[in-house]
């Protein structure tokens, strides 16, 4: 019996899921898809790989059949492509209407206003919505996939707009592997329920991947030890990450004339140069991908065993979507960061907030093997002190909300829980 039965979806969505070999809900989508069927609102937090979009997805095919439309916001085209092509297969013979695909330059063919599952980026959707296309004031409930990359995009202000015109609302699902402050006040605004459910809400990597670094003595030395790395070990699919296009451009050159079998995804591609892109590395029609931090965000590549770090991400929610991309789906999987005595320290503190071992690696002929006899950079973190710190912070969010506790009863008159008369006051009315 396929595990979704429980759920009471479609028939038609259990065949699909079985076609896909899909017989058990992860636990995003266990926790999710009962909660998104009762009409509430949902904060989905959950690492990358665990199938968060079929935790959306399924639901909202199933409640297709109810007034009002679905518009599932995306921050990519790559990525808004991505959902569409699964809304195409599951919603096959549910939806009365083909969804439609709003992106730059692109709608998709036979657009109607009877369709009533939206997937796009916002701007393409605001102008839709401009030109009298799509009324958004019939969007009951809206997606924010990948939410912090939306809100690192800086399309904050395209979602103000995009609220305030689906004015009609009534349920808002917010789904990324990270969320940070900024994504939480989006959410804030967005919701009209006073509680969203929450699920997962630690920043976190699957226990499945390997982090590991290389020491690196010299800076010069950096394209040296990418060729050592890369000679060592032999991925199905393997990702290359460089901060910046320069750096992006420079190892894939240097690669290339090495003979490496790779393809290269930056900013400086057209769009239908990083769809090409895209399609052929998920095909495996090349081992390697160079790519920018555009990759690493919400873009389900099957295979990719190893994630190698030419520069380390600029943050830990980078660094987490970076090795996100390999370790799907329960997968084994390794990244491995090359690391100045700067890097090192960021990197140390990255996987001490992540809670994930992180081990020194050294080259011995054409293996990579663990480094037992290395001491580690001067740590630029103290992390003792940075529990204490923690610690102090927590005790700090306690004390103010026990503060607004009972600054809110003292102006309303009544005396919050546990509250005691203070002794003073008992005093002055003995005395009288």
């Amino acid at each position: 019996m396929n595990g979704f039965a429980k759920f009471h979806i479609n028939e038609k969505l259990l065949e699909k899921l079985s076609l896909r070999g899909i017989t058990s809900p992860t636990p995003i989508q266990d926790e999710a898809i009962p909660r998104i069927l009762n009409g509430k609102d949902v904060i989905g937090q959950s690492k990358t790989g665990t199938g968060k979009t079929l935790a959306y997805l399924l639901p909202l095919l199933q409640l297709s059949e109810k007034k009002g439309t679905s518009l599932i916001v995306a921050p990519t085209k790559e990525l808004a492509v991505q959902i569409y092509e699964e809304a195409l297969f599951y919603g096959d013979g549910i939806l009365a209407e083909k969804p439609v695909l709003l992106t730059p330059r692109r709608e998709s063919p036979n657009f109607s206003n009877k369709s009533n599952f939206i997937i796009g980026v916002p701007g393409s959707i605001l102008k839709a919505s401009d030109s009298g296309k799509l009324k958004l004031s019939a969007v009951r409930r809206i997606v924010l996939d990948e939410a912090d990359f939306l809100i690192d995009l800086g399309f904050m202000n395209d979602l103000r707009k995009l609220f305030d015109a689906a004015s009609k609302r009534e349920n808002v699902l917010v789904f990324s592997a990270t969320l940070s402050a900024k994504t939480r006040s989006v959410i804030d605004l967005a919701s009209r329920q006073k509680d969203a459910s929450r699920i997962d809400p630690k920043n976190s990597l699957p226990e499945t991947i390997a982090n590991q670094f290389l020491p690196l003595s010299n800076d010069s030395l950096r394209d040296e030890v990418l060729l050592q790395i890369l000679s060592c070990i032999n991925p199905y699919l393997g990702i290359i990450f460089t901060r910046t296009r320069e750096e992006s451009n420079h190892v894939y050159k240097l690669l290339k004339e090495k003979g490496f079998d790779l393809l290269i995804l930056n900013g400086g591609l057209q769009a239908g140069q990083r769809k090409k892109t895209i399609t052929e590395f998920k095909k495996a029609k090349f081992q390697y991908l160079v790519a920018t931090d555009l990759a690493s965000r919400g873009i389900d590549i099957e295979g990719v065993t190893h994630i190698v770090n030419y520069t380390l991400a600029h943050n830990e929610l980078d660094y987490i979507h970076r090795a996100g991309r390999t370790g799907r789906m329960g997968e084994s999987g390794t990244v491995i960061s090359i690391c100045n005595e700067l890097d090192e320290g960021y990197l140390k503190k990255y996987c001490h907030n992540i809670d994930v071992p992180l081990t020194a690696m050294k080259v011995e002929g054409n293996l990579l093997v663990e480094d037992k006899k290395y001491k580690g950079a001067k740590p630029r973190f103290n992390l003792k002190e940075l529990k204490s710190m923690e610690k102090i912070a927590q005790s700090k969010k306690a004390a103010k909300v026990r503060t607004e506790e009972y600054n809110k009863k003292k102006v309303t008159g009544k005396k919050p829980s546990g509250s005691k008369a203070s002794p003073f006051t008992a005093k002055k009315k003995n005395k009288k």
